[in-house]
């Protein structure tokens, strides 16, 4: 099985574990999380996005409830399709490093791409990737590169908070702890249909990586930087 982690939207500094037990989620929630999907479910029928992000990285996780990849895919997807800026990014994710999904580079780089337009900075890196893969001619070493990117084999969960300023250029701050409910007063707001107030300047976004991601990318790399041809598609 697939091992996961949870990173926001530009960068990952803080490992924490991979919790699945009652006992573990709690470290998430007041108690086993339970209350906090509920209130995600009523907030996604009211038109929250974030809402149905959360409940796909619940699934995907077993907090509050157990494991449900596939409630999970069907639930990132309704976000993305949404504009949900993470749902673009984690969706564009799971297709290019099959987590969880069937490997879609084409489709992966189409949602990386609109993350892109929504501000997910970190996307770019991914879309050039995609970019040189995608027009590769030697079938064999695209049929490589793609493979390489199937192998995930390990994971630990990290979360860090993204802030806006003025000029919506995301920034990164560490904390010590996640907890679902900081996502609950932002589902909330975005569901609210009149007479809302302004969401909050730091909200948590987190989303999933393999942590053997950087072990992958440097492979790709080694077969890029040894084939110019690559360089130059």
């Amino acid at each position: 099985m697939t091992k996961i982690s949870l990173i926001v939207l530009l960068i990952s500094l803080l490992p924490l574990k991979a919790y699945t037990s009652t006992d573990e989620t709690s470290q998430f929630c007041e108690r086993d999380c339970s209350m906090e999907y509920n209130l995600f479910k009523t907030y996604a029928r009211q038109g929250s996005s974030l809402a149905n992000l959360s409940m796909a990285l619940m699934n995907y996780l077993g907090h509050g409830r157990s494991k449900n990849f596939d409630l999970a895919n069907k639930l990132l997807t309704r976000a993305a399709r949404a504009g949900e800026p993470a749902a673009m990014y984690q969706l564009a994710y799971n297709l290019m490093f099959c987590v969880y999904i069937v490997q879609d580079l084409e489709k992966s780089l189409i949602w990386f791409k609109k993350a892109n337009k929504s501000g997910v900075i970190n996307s770019n890196r991914f879309i050039t990737l995609l970019n040189r893969t995608l027009n590769i001619k030697n079938e064999k070493t695209k049929s490589s590169m793609k493979n390489i990117l199937s192998e995930n084999v390990d994971a630990e969960q990290r979360i860090v908070t993204s802030k806006k300023d003025k000029d919506s250029i995301e920034r990164i701050t560490v904390i010590q702890q996640f907890f679902w409910s900081f996502i609950l007063y932002n589902a909330e707001l975005q569901a609210c249909y009149g007479h809302c107030i302004p969401g909050s300047s730091h909200t948590m976004i987190p989303v999933i990586h393999v942590t053997n991601e950087k072990i992958l990318l440097e492979k790709l790399n080694k077969i890029i930087k040894n084939d110019p041809s690559i360089l130059s598609s």
